[in-house]
């Protein structure tokens, strides 16, 4: 099941005995222990039926001997036990035997939830087997570049929220693949916008992101070699250098360079293919195969030694008295030069 399913089936009151939720994306996982912890256990009885564990503190046999009792006056109780990878139990023999044990035969009146952050788990390992046979093993993986822009549209969709492409891509663009990030900025454009179209325009007057003067729009700019567009951008960061430091702007040309770079290798240069290949939009490979025209592979060789240099710089290694900005405009002279 996808996090949505599982979401909307404990919101229904449709709960399973056991959860184990693992992965490199905690924003899922969260999602879903949020909700279970919401729906799972009246609040007058919370004290009684909802214990919070975390993995370091305890030993599976305590877990074990939470998720066995009962309620006390409730349908249910809820057992959750964050950063569960800290478990000791995954690298003992003997106590995931114990694990397995209670998987087979687990106490229907207990959710017991296990939030195995930032990592997959082995799936190998007969308990969890067992736990995925008899409850639900959520994988949640991280949202690739390429799909980001995707994810956004779904989600904001999901939340009522029709935002246009180029708005979608600022987003992205922005805020990366922080999606916890992404969601609080989408939350706020719900509590600020009267209609449920999202423009650029709504983007840069509700969350600060300028629709002319950013990183997505000096990417094209350098993309296109528009000597023109591209200084006026860097005059904008320039003045407004708090909001665009280099050692944020670097990283993120390195990134969208590099990405030219790999597409010279493919062989397949199919807009799926490369898409995948380029951890992009599909949509954006139109532009990544106009750049490639005008950056061979050479260039950008030289390149990457620009942006790593000024990277460097902005971070007091081997300069002490150039400004963010000044590196900005001298690296962007050489790479349009």
């Amino acid at each position: 099941m996808t996090h949505k399913q599982i979401i909307r089936e404990v919101k229904a009151g449709k709960f399973s005995p056991v959860y184990v939720l693992h992965g490199e994306e905690p924003f899922f996982i969260e999602e879903i222990v949020n909700a279970i912890k919401e729906n799972a256990v009246d609040e007058a009885s919370k004290d009684f039926n909802e214990t919070v564990l975390y993995g370091r503190d305890v030993e599976v046999s305590e877990v074990l001997a939470y998720a066995r009792r009962f309620p006390m006056m409730a349908e249910r109780q809820l057992v959750l036990v964050k950063q569960a990878q800290d478990l000791k139990c995954w690298r003992r023999k003997d106590e995931l035997a114990l694990l397995e044990a209670y998987a087979e035969n687990p106490v229907e009146s207990t959710v017991l939830v296990l939030a195995y952050m930032n990592k997959k788990i082995d799936g190998r390992i007969k308990a969890v087997k067992s736990l995925s046979k008899n409850g639900v093993l959520f994988l949640s993986d991280k949202v690739r570049d390429y799909k980001l822009a995707q994810w956004i549209q779904g989600y904001a969709k999901d939340e009522g929220l029709d935002v246009e492409p180029k708005a979608v891509q600022m987003l992205a663009d922005y805020l990366g693949n922080d999606l916890r990030k992404v969601c609080n900025e989408l939350n706020k454009l719900k509590l600020v916008m009267k209609s449920a179209r999202v423009t650029s325009d709504d983007i840069e007057k509700h969350i600060g992101i300028s629709k002319e003067y950013n990183i997505f729009e000096l990417q094209k700019a350098l993309g296109r070699k528009d000597v023109e567009k591209a200084t006026r951008i860097v005059n904008h960061f320039e003045a407004n250098n708090k909001n665009n430091p280099i050692a944020m702007v670097a990283p993120i040309l390195l990134s969208y360079f590099n990405r030219i770079f790999v597409y010279h290798g493919l062989v397949d240069k199919g807009q799926s293919a490369a898409a995948k290949a380029m951890s992009c939009s599909p949509y954006a490979v139109k532009d990544y195969a106009s750049a490639s025209r005008l950056y061979p592979p050479v260039k950008l060789a030289k390149i990457f030694g620009y942006l790593r240099e000024a990277d460097r710089k902005s971070k007091g290694q081997g300069n002490s008295t150039t400004s963010d900005g000044m590196l900005l405009r001298e690296t962007v002279f050489k790479i349009l030069h």
